[in-house]
């Protein structure tokens, strides 16, 4: 029966005592782990003494018996210093430091935010930072310009709506006045500017062809 009544002895004797498997990997690969690292060491042991061993086959002299009785056994001690050895898990009280002193450093924010979104004139105006509006702009220009087919008999001016008519008006707007964040792009990226432009030109095209179409057929059922 425990002598210990106090809970805060209890405590205090739990944080040293009691520990947790912090290695990184299933606790439960423990029970197959261990036990194949120690086979592994015995068979290493058993492989360096075989080789050793193993050239005695030919020669039975006297000297070389015991020249390679004490090579086996320095194998021997080798391969047992650097053989698998079982660690103890972290004490709870450690564990415990450890996951309050994660939570009171501050999250460091993600350098790949959403900084801006390609709604306005005046996101184009943010000064280029290759860490943050790099990736986000080779995104953006991607998706813009492989719009996806909506089927196999779609004609090609209506393949665009109208978030991408709106979208390629502005990108377009943009890249014709150098727009801060654009101008930093393209200089390290120069492939990409006659591409969106190209782009911009065929969407605003296929937008003013679908005006003109709905005119019409407006006009003749009248």
């Amino acid at each position: 029966m425990s002598k210990i009544k106090s809970p805060q002895q209890k405590k205090e004797l739990s944080l040293k005592r009691d520990r947790r498997n912090t290695y990184g990997e299933n606790a439960k690969a423990s029970r197959k782990g261990i036990h194949l690292g120690k086979q592994r060491s015995h068979m290493g042991e058993r492989r360096a003494v075989g080789q050793v061993l193993n050239s005695l086959r030919e020669r039975v002299e006297e000297g070389d018996a015991a020249e390679a009785e004490a090579l086996a056994k320095t194998k021997i001690i080798e391969r047992s210093r650097k053989a698998f050895k079982k660690s103890p898990d972290t004490p709870l009280g450690v564990v415990i430091q450890k996951k309050l002193a994660k939570r009171a450093t501050p999250v460091q924010p993600n350098v790949i935010c959403r900084a801006v979104g390609f709604q306005s004139q005046k996101e184009f105006d943010t000064l280029y930072n290759p860490g943050l509006h790099k990736r986000l702009i080779l995104q953006e220009v991607r998706y813009l310009t492989n719009i996806p087919w909506f089927g196999p008999h779609k004609k090609k001016s209506r393949r665009i709506g109208p978030r991408e008519r709106e979208a390629a008006t502005l990108w377009r707007e943009a890249i014709f006045r150098d727009a801060p964040l654009l101008k930093g792009f393209f200089t390290e990226e120069p492939k990409w500017r006659e591409r969106i432009l190209r782009w911009c030109e065929n969407a605003v095209s296929a937008g003013q062809t679908n005006l003109f179409v709905r005119s019409r057929n407006a006009a003749d059922s009248m």
